[in-house]
C-alpha cells in the first residue's frame, strides 16, 4: 500500500500522481503528494532574494 509520495513540484511529478490515482484505487492521488519541504523552502528563498541579486547588478 502507498501512504504518499514525497516528490518535487515539478508538472512531471503532478501527473505522475494523477497517473497512479488511475492505476491504483487505493491511492488518494492529490491528497497523497507531498511536495519536498526543502524543495519549497528553496523556491522562496530564490524568490526572496531575486530582488536583491537584480539590485546588486545595477548598483556595480
Amino acid at each position: 500500500k502507498i501512504i504518499s509520495i514525497t516528490c518535487d513540484n515539478t508538472s512531471a511529478n503532478n501527473k505522475m500522481i494523477e497517473e497512479l490515482a488511475e492505476e491504483l484505487p487505493m491511492f488518494l492521488g492529490a491528497c497523497s503528494h507531498v511536495r519536498c519541504f526543502a524543495h519549497v523552502v528553496n523556491l522562496t528563498a530564490k524568490g526572496v532574494l531575486r530582488p536583491y541579486h537584480i539590485l546588486g547588478a545595477l548598483l556595480t
